[in-house]
């Protein structure tokens, strides 16, 4: 099976919830500052792309890439990499594999006014490439979107339409609940969320990741099941050796729902293992 369009195969017909969609957290931080404590991920955004990753979180600065206060870079004593360059891989990428679909989930990870920092971005790329976006506010099917990125926003805007409205999406960042919410990004749609981001590995995978893997298959919202955790040690490669091996180990279904499934450390393996189940 080919990973760079395995999108193919599905139906036009087919919403975005109803696909299971091998996802990264952090995804632009193969070279970044402080590389121990905040490189998520060791394959570029292009390197993901061909891997089979569809789902894709982007955090900036304005129109730089960050993660928190540490910058990402194009190579490990590189530039700093700019939104442009990113969104700038997924439209040749789409170009060439026009079957396929991304969604990029913008975030402003650091600094302040998230409004204009997304207004940068439509008024540096996207209302010129406007063929190449879907910036409605619903959960579209893929037939809409085959060739187009899809985004996603945590962050405020002053455009009415400007992509899907993550601002309400709750925050897991307590230690106390291990179960996933549900919000609506529009009165509508409904999505249900596990971002769990500071417990220990171990209590993530088996409290947490486990039973939405277990139970998404129940639900008509669209699943984001992230596997990626910030918990003690405050090491993502530590931490993504153990969930994603219990991962692999887990026995995925074809025909089951599972979402989108965000990892630390992706890997081909892992990505052919979640295509494998639509």
């Amino acid at each position: 099976m080919s990973l760079n369009n395995w999108m193919k195969k599905i139906g036009n017909d087919k919403s975005l919830k109803d696909i299971n969609i091998p996802a990264t957290h952090d995804s632009a931080t193969k070279f970044c500052d402080w590389s121990l404590f905040s490189s998520c991920q060791s394959f570029t955004i292009k390197e993901q792309l061909y891997m089979g990753v569809r789902c894709f979180d982007i955090r900036v600065e304005g129109m730089k890439i960050v993660h928190s206060f540490c910058k990402c870079k194009k190579s490990t004593f590189g530039k700093q990499l700019q939104i442009l360059d990113v969104v700038g891989e997924m439209l040749l990428f789409l170009r060439e594999n026009p079957s396929e679909t991304i969604m990029m989930i913008f975030k402003m990870d650091s600094g302040e006014n998230s409004a204009r920092c997304l207004e940068m971005l439509f008024k540096f790329f996207i209302e010129s490439n406007e063929d190449a976006f879907f910036t409605e506010n619903r959960i579209p099917t893929l037939g809409e979107v085959r060739g187009k990125i899809v985004l996603i926003r945590r962050t405020d805007s002053l455009r009415e339409e400007a992509g899907i409205d993550f601002t309400t999406m709750p925050d897991h960042g307590g230690k106390d609940k291990t179960t996933p919410d549900i919000f609506s990004p529009n009165g509508k749609d409904m999505v249900l969320v596990q971002d769990r981001y500071n417990l220990k590995r171990k209590i993530k995978w088996a409290k947490a990741v486990k039973p939405l893997l277990e139970n998404g298959n129940e639900n008509e919202a669209l699943v984001m099941n992230f596997l990626s955790t910030a918990g003690k040690p405050f090491i993502p490669k530590y931490n993504a050796k153990y969930i994603n091996e219990e991962l692999m180990a887990y026995p995925l279904e074809k025909g089951r729902k599972y979402g989108v499934l965000f990892f630390d450390f992706i890997t081909p393996l892992i990505t052919e293992k979640i295509i494998d189940t639509n």
